[in-house]
């Protein structure tokens, strides 16, 4: 307030200097304790015929009853291709996600994940199937690959071991030749 008891408009510079001090003192006090510099991050959790997964939830668009249309193979089709499915006008390649792990294949899926388009996957917009999605979970950083598949392993509190699954790693022309 000014002198006679009316408001002052704040000016620009004096508003972004106080938002920018505000968000340095923020940032300053997440920085005292490590352990949330590196921030868990949120998977949904698969099983997969037994298999504990988890897929990054940012990579989820959606998570839906397992619809697709069966289309025919072709020999340069890669493995665990299901068939195509058809959300919002965009058309999504459904892939098992047991055959691309190195499993069989899954007879009856309970749930398919739509997963956001990425520039560096070369299919466009991929749908995962798998047996049934059990919620999600906070993982806190993911050590260096432990699988032969080269996906990361991590432990629950619960003692159960989940494995991460990246779709940029699993759809990478070493797993998928494509």
């Amino acid at each position: 307030m000014g002198n006679d008891g009316e408001t002052q408009p704040i000016g620009r510079d004096d508003f972004a200097r106080r938002v920018m001090h505000a968000r340095a003192r923020s940032m300053a006090a997440r920085g005292g304790d490590d352990r949330h510099a590196m921030a868990a991050r949120p998977l949904v959790m698969l099983d997969l015929a037994g298999q504990a997964c988890g897929v990054d939830l940012h990579a989820v668009l959606r998570v839906t009853d397992p619809v697709w249309s069966d289309m025919p193979r072709r020999p340069d089709c890669p493995p665990g291709v299901r068939g195509v499915h058809g959300y919002q006008g965009d058309l999504y390649t459904v892939f098992d996600l047991s055959v691309l792990l190195g499993g069989a294949r899954l007879e009856k899926p309970g749930v398919m994940l739509l997963l956001r388009s990425v520039s560096s996957i070369p299919l466009g917009r991929i749908a995962l199937l798998a047996t049934s999605a059990a919620g999600t979970v906070d993982v806190a950083g993911t050590p260096a690959p432990l699988t032969p598949s080269g996906f990361p392993q991590v432990g629950l509190p619960d003692g159960r071991s989940l494995t991460v699954i990246d779709p940029a790693r699993l759809f990478s022309s070493r797993y998928v030749g494509v």
